[in-house]
C-alpha cells in the first residue's frame, strides 16, 4: 500500500501505509474479533485459528489508495480481478426506454474477483447516474458466462 507525497524537490515519492478497511467490513472484523477473544478463553488454538480468520476479514475489507492516470479519453478498471468476458450484449430491458439506454448492443466486460482480489468497485468514468435498477441476483458460481446476466 502507498500513499504518494510530494519531496521538497516536487517530485512524488511512495510511502508505504497500512491499508484502510471499508466501513462496511469493519462490523464483521469486530464480531470474528470478539469471537476469537472468546475462544482464546476456550482454547488458545482455537483463538489463534479465529484471530486468523480476523485477520483474512481485514484484508478481505481493504480499501486501498488508487493512483488513477487522468485524461479526458481514458478508461480506468472498476475493480481488481481477472477479466473473463469481453462482448456486445443487448443492454438489460429494465434500462431501456425514454432518457435512458437504446436497444442498440453495448461492450460489457466481466471482472471475476476472487478472495484475493479488493472488493471495491470505483466508477471507470466520470459521469451522473440518471436511473437505479434492482436486479436480484442468484447464487450462481462467478465464473460462469451466465453470472454475469
Amino acid at each position: 500500500m502507498t500513499s504518494l507525497e510530494t519531496t521538497e524537490h516536487g517530485t512524488p515519492s511512495a510511502r508505504w501505509r497500512w491499508p484502510s478497511v471499508h466501513p462496511e467490513g469493519r462490523k464483521f472484523a469486530v464480531i470474528s474479533g470478539a469471537i476469537a477473544l472468546v475462544c482464546w478463553l476456550i482454547a488458545s488454538w482455537l483463538g489463534w485459528l479465529m484471530l486468523g480468520v480476523t485477520i483474512w476479514v481485514l484484508a478481505f475489507f481493504r480499501d486501498p489508495i488508487r493512483s488513477v492516470p487522468q485524461g479526458r479519453d481514458l478508461i480506468v478498471a472498476p475493480a481488481d480481478g481477472l477479466i473473463t468476458m469481453i462482448q456486445k450484449v443487448a443492454p438489460p430491458r429494465e434500462l431501456v426506454g425514454p432518457g435512458a439506454l437504446g436497444p442498440d448492443p453495448l461492450v460489457r466486460v466481466s471482472i471475476f474477483m476472487s478472495v484475493f482480489d479488493v472488493h471495491i468497485n470505483r466508477a471507470p468514468i466520470a459521469g451522473t447516474i440518471a436511473r437505479v435498477v434492482y436486479i436480484a441476483g442468484k447464487f450462481l458460481n462467478a465464473s460462469l458466462d451466465k453470472a454475469s446476466e
